[in-house]
């Protein structure tokens, strides 16, 4: 893409000093750090919901209209909004993972402090200011943490799957389908 002799980087930087002068650099890169903690936590979730809900489900059909028809599942789970995705998991997150569960709550929550418009200085994560580089590192800490537990939630899934085969027999030999 041609940089129209801007150099790289500086429309970024420039627009955030005309958009919000009252900025700094730290309360950016802090911004930053919060987005990509969510970002991730967002991204797992959304992976995670795609192969639970394709794992079993029969081809729909050939070709094209498959690959259809797994993208409209994609775009239906990437169009909802981040709490009703986590609402779907919340009670399992709750019995096994109750403090991440709590976690993911509060990275939400400072995601929308921040990008809903309230004041970067107030913005907090378990009691303590985001301003602090601990309290940045922590975020991220605790989204990394939170992210791999959307694996364990995945592997108890596959550890049932095998146990679904005879409800699935079952239920054909009545003439009922699972879907």
């Amino acid at each position: 893409m041609e940089n129209w002799g801007v150099p790289t980087g500086s429309v970024a930087k420039k627009l955030r000093t005309i958009l919000y002068p009252g900025l700094t650099d730290h309360q950016v890169e802090t911004i930053v750090v919060c987005l990509m903690a969510h970002l991730l936590i967002e991204q797992k979730l959304n992976g995670f919901l795609y192969r639970w809900l394709t794992q079993n489900v029969p081809t729909l059909a050939e070709g094209e209209d498959q690959l259809k028809a797994e993208e409209a599942i994609w775009e239906k789970i990437v169009g909802m909004r981040f709490s009703k995705k986590f609402l779907l998991l919340e009670t399992f997150f709750d019995e096994r993972f109750p403090e991440e569960k709590k976690t993911i709550w509060k990275i939400n929550d400072l995601r929308n402090h921040i990008f809903h418009g309230r004041s970067i200085e107030e913005a907090q994560f378990e009691g303590q200011p985001i301003s602090e580089e601990r309290t940045v590192e922590r975020i991220f800490l605790a989204a990394q943490d939170v992210s791999m537990r959307f694996g364990k939630f995945e592997e108890v899934l596959d550890s049932l799957q095998p146990f679904d085969e005879p409800w699935k027999n079952s239920l054909i030999e009545f003439g009922k389908t699972l879907f």
